[in-house]
């Protein structure tokens, strides 16, 4: 488990770094209503990775571990916006890895966006897994709160 967890975090920041060069090197494109829209998707994302990470940093006094693997003396935080969000923190790196390749323009930015999504829900449902383990009452925030999104009906 542990050999996998740091793969997964290898794999994340090798995703971002393909983004990130992409967005660089590829030519951007001119439709106005995609930078808008992934101008306000990339503010998003960022003001909700923001706002996790001060809950959780406020709940436990310690920052946020990269790993997926639970550290045994934090608390499971499910307030502020972890009450509504199980992963809020994945959510904003989705939302603004979808805007910053809206914002630019070119497909394969957005195509990259999409892979690093899928990435995050396979990353999410491996973290979810050993959360489940470490925290008796994972299952029932987990029908409580939504995974990337608010749970509209509980």
């Amino acid at each position: 488990m542990k050999a996998q967890a740091r793969l997964l975090v290898l794999i994340q920041f090798i995703l971002f770094a393909i983004l990130a060069l992409a967005l660089y090197l590829l030519p951007t494109g001119q439709v106005l209503w995609a930078r808008l829209l992934g101008i306000a998707l990339l503010a998003l994302g960022i003001v909700l990775v923001m706002v996790s990470i001060l809950t959780h940093q406020l709940i436990n006094q310690r920052l946020v571990n990269v790993s997926p693997e639970p550290n045994a003396s934090n608390q499971l935080v499910r307030t502020g916006i972890y009450a509504y969000i199980r992963h809020p923190i994945y959510a904003g790196v989705i939302l603004a890895a979808l805007g910053a390749a809206l914002a630019h323009g070119h497909l394969v930015a957005v195509i990259l966006a999409v892979i690093i999504g899928a990435f995050f829900t396979y990353k999410s449902t491996f973290e979810e897994n050993l959360l489940a383990q470490a925290y008796p009452q994972y299952a029932d925030y987990r029908k409580q709160a939504g995974r990337f999104l608010p749970r509209l009906f509980r």
